[in-house]
Formats: C-alpha cells, structure tokens, sequence
C-alpha cells in the first residue's frame, strides 16, 4: 500500500462511471455501519485517500452529506480503475 501524497501524485478526486446500490454500498463499507438508503450514484465525486499497487485499486471516502467534523464521511471502500475516472488536481 502505497499513500498517493507520499508517491508525489496529485490525485485528490475521482468520478464514479458506475452506480453502487445501497446493497452493494453495505456489502463493499469498511466503516462498521453504512446509512440506510446510501447510495453513489454514477457522477459523483469521492476522495481519493490511497492507492494500491500501481494503480490496481483505490481506497476512497464519499461524502453525501455535509458535516462539521472533517475527518467523517459517509462511505470508505475500495474501487477499481473501471469504476472511476480520476482527476489530478
């Protein structure tokens, strides 16, 4: 596992091509609870936090709601390359 910051890449977003229901929002959380009713619809935008490999798979946060504590999100899973398109910032 490698950290994108210490890899020197400016990757800070990526765009879903892909839909995950709320089934698979469960099934693929690694937090201990998903919300009832979450969902990522294809489009959004999800942080970036790490890569693994080079570039196999990403772990991501997604955040659909606005909260006051910056280090909370509502879904942290890992994607692939085919599941999102990345932007460097």
């Amino acid at each position: 596992m490698r950290d994108m910051l210490d890899a020197g890449v400016a990757i800070k977003s990526a765009r879903l091509t892909r839909a995950l229901d709320e089934a698979e929002c469960r099934r693929r959380n690694a937090l201990s609870a998903t919300k009832p009713g979450l969902h990522i619809g294809q489009g959004d935008t999800v942080t970036v936090l790490e890569t693994f490999g080079t570039g196999e798979a990403f772990l991501v946060e997604f955040k659909k709601t606005k909260t006051s504590n910056p280090d909370a999100c509502d879904w942290l899973g890992v994607l692939y390359p085919a599941e999102i398109e990345i932007r460097a910032e």
